[in-house]
Formats: structure tokens, sequence, C-alpha cells
């Protein structure tokens, strides 16, 4: 670890331990197996599941084993159920069937809390119209719903009752052209909002610091406006202090990021959360679980990351070879894939001496070193899979495990990791 990594991060854990670090709920991502290699690099940051729309897994027309049969699909089953700190997203706009879901899924898994989905945006960017985004302009409705998730945990003891939250905006704009600054009405009626949720009986609220546009935007496009507003969330977290917690999402990218947010002392944001830095960086995580254990400044990242990376090749092959598969092949590989691209760009920043990119906090030969615990996963990988690279094994460790990616997922399917990285 470079000094001056080791010096940044001893001065993060100066400040205390982070209280909680929230992993954001990424469509086509959040699933179990991503969530595994999350939890082996940092098991006190807490999981999200994708978020499951009820029309997906419980539709009107179908009876409650369809509702059994879409969870065991998305978590296993519950004798084998092994998932901590994961938080279950819902999307939807019926309180009865929400309720009815609720009340089920309880009764087959333990969750930390149950969310609510009032902050996907628009349907160009993979939301809704009828929930998500669109339910903050419905506070009773809102309302409703949040009620129903709380009468469905009724049947779980108060010891082992999840929490109920809401992921909400900081505003909602119909179209891209209603897009302004945000003022003291916004203020007032994300202040009504939250306070309706709350009187409801959630506990918690994520804030995504960045207003939702409904129709409009593209979605790449939508990651980068309107403006994050962090000194919004930090006033609607004062005036909620004592009451319900916030948490603080949106465009946070690092460690050092997290460190200056951390520093203002006035601030009363309970915790912060984070999906595509993680996606983008997913090794990273060893560093967030020093903070969150307030470990002094990570001395053995590589032999933490060594162990979580094994543990995942395990769990993988053992996955691979069940007799009835939950997971494709590319769902196994892809947070293989992730961790590879992360090494690269690190691996690059010692290749290229570019001093003005992000430092790494692994040294060239540690990146050497996991790579090549990479290579020999995917080696096993391969042979499970019947699926052998023929090819004499290119001395660049890079080049062959790209690869490999492609002979085991496919070439279409890696390129469109590539593409939707390069978006993060």
């Amino acid at each position: 670890m470079s000094q001056f990594v080791a010096i940044v991060l001893a001065s993060c854990l100066s400040l205390g331990p982070m209280k909680q670090f929230h992993v954001a709920p990424m469509q086509c991502y959040s699933h179990q197996p991503t969530r595994k290699l999350y939890h082996l690099l940092s098991p006190s940051s807490i999981k999200w599941t994708e978020m499951e729309k009820l029309d997906d897994i419980f539709p009107k027309s179908e009876s409650i084993d369809y509702l059994h049969h879409s969870l065991e699909k998305r978590l296993g089953s519950p004798q084998s159920y092994d998932e901590t700190n994961l938080v279950l997203q819902l999307g939807s706009n019926d309180p009865h069937r929400l309720k009815t879901c609720v009340e089920h899924a309880v009764q087959m898994y333990s969750f930390r809390e149950i969310n609510l989905n009032c902050g996907c945006p628009a349907i160009e960017s993979g939301g809704a119209a009828t929930y998500g985004a669109s339910l903050m302009k419905y506070p009773e409705l809102t309302k409703s719903l949040v009620d129903s998730v709380k009468r469905g945990l009724e049947s779980v003891s108060a010891s082992d009752r999840p929490k109920v939250s809401v992921k909400c905006r900081i505003g909602v704009f119909e179209n891209a052209g209603q897009m302004r600054p945000l003022g003291a009405e916004d203020f007032d009626k994300l202040h009504r909002y939250i306070t309706y949720i709350c009187e409801a009986g959630a506990s918690h609220v994520v804030l995504h610091a960045r207003p939702a546009v409904l129709t409009g935007l593209s979605p790449v496009r939508n990651r980068i406006v309107p403006s994050l507003d962090y000194e919004f969330v930090q006033n609607i977290a004062t005036e909620f202090e004592g009451k319900i917690d916030i948490t603080l999402n949106g465009g946070i990218s690092s460690l050092t990021q997290i460190k200056s947010l951390q520093s203002d002392e006035s601030s009363v944001i309970s915790s912060y959360m984070s999906g595509r830095w993680c996606l983008r960086r997913p090794l990273d995580l060893v560093d967030v679980e020093g903070l969150l254990t307030d470990q002094s400044a990570p001395t053995e990242n590589t032999n933490t990351i060594k162990s979580a990376l094994e543990n995942y090749i395990d769990y993988a092959l053992t996955m691979a070879t069940l007799p009835s598969r939950r997971f494709t092949t590319s769902e196994l590989c892809l947070p293989l894939y992730l961790a590879v691209e992360q090494l690269k760009d690190d691996w690059d920043y010692y290749e290229e001496d570019n001093q003005s990119a992000y430092q790494p906090s692994l040294s060239y030969d540690d990146i050497e070193f996991l790579l090549d615990v990479v290579r020999r996963g995917v080696i096993e990988l391969e042979e499970c899979s019947n699926k052998g690279n023929k090819k004499v094994q290119k001395s660049n460790v890079y080049k062959y495990l790209s690869s490999s990616f492609k002979s085991l997922a496919g070439k279409k399917v890696v390129g469109k990791w590539k593409r939707n990285r390069a978006e993060l």
C-alpha cells in the first residue's frame, strides 16, 4: 500500500468509525453472486437486492405459490439461505398485494429492512409511471404503502422484525424542461412527504441527493443532471433528527469523499450509500470495512482480498456444479469480471505513470498477485463448464482473463459489461 493512501486512510479512521454503509441496489447487478463477493469483502456493509417489482414476483393473476417460487428463484431455498445485512427492496403501488408479499417474504427469509422504492426515475431511465419516484407526487398513497409494509411484518417477533424504510429523491420533476434549482417550496414538499412516511411507521429514509426527472432524459444523462444537492439532504436530516434516520445517496465515489462528508461535525446524516462506485471498484469495499470497524490503516488488504476472491471462486464453482442451477455462468463470472477491471485500472496507473489519476491502495506486485488468483479460479470455472481456453496462456494475465470471460459468458455479454462499466 502506498504511503499516500496509508496517510489518507489513517486520517479517515481518526474520525471514528462510520456508522453504516449501504451498497445501493443496481438493476441487473445486485443479484446474489454479486452480493456474495460484496459480503466477503465487507461483511459490515449493508447489501440490497435489486428492486423487485411486485408485478413481476406476484402478479395479480397469480397465486401465493407463484410468489414463493419467485422469491426462491431470487434468494434460494429458505433452508439454505444465509445472507445477512440484506435489505429487500420492493416496487409497488398496490397496498394490499404489497402487504401479502411482505408477510410471505419474512416468513421465508430474514431481512434487515424492507424498503419501498420511491426513487426510481424516468421510464426512459428504467423506472415506472405508476411507482418509484412517481409516488412522490402522492404522499397519501405512499403513506398507505408504508403502512402495508409495517402491517405485513406483524407476524415477526419484535426482536427479529425488519425495519421499514423508503428510498426516494429530494424532489421530482415531470420532465427535463422543468429542471431548476430546488428552493424553499421544494424543501417544504419533501418535509411533508417524509412526515407522512414517518407517521406510517418507517424508521429510515434513503435520500438520493438528485431530483428525479420522470420523462425526457436518457439513463446516462439522468445520472448527471439535475445537480446533486448534499446541503438539501443535510438540512432535511437536521429537521428530522431523532425522529427518523437519513442516509445520503448519490455521487459518492471514493473513500476520500466519505472522509470529507464525515468531517462535517454539524452533520446528522446517519449513513452513506453508493452503488456505481462499488460496481466500478468493488475491491474498495475492503477499505470501507476498515472504516466501519474502526480498524487501523489496513496493511493486510492484499491477503483480505485474496481470501475474498478465493472464497467467492469456491462459491461460484459450487453454484456451477449444482444439479439444478440457479445462476448462469455469466452471472457467476460478473463479480470476477468487475474485480479484474478494477485491478486493470490500477495496473494501468503504474504502467502509464499517471500521477493525476486515482492512486491505488494496492502495489503493482499486489495487483499482479491478485490477478493470478483470479486466473487460477477462472481456469477451474472453464474446466467445470467444459469451456477450457485451448489457446496458449498469454503472458499478459489480463488479456488471458479477457479471453476467458468471453469464452465463459459470451462476447456479446462481456461487451455489454464493458459498455455499462464505462458509463458508471
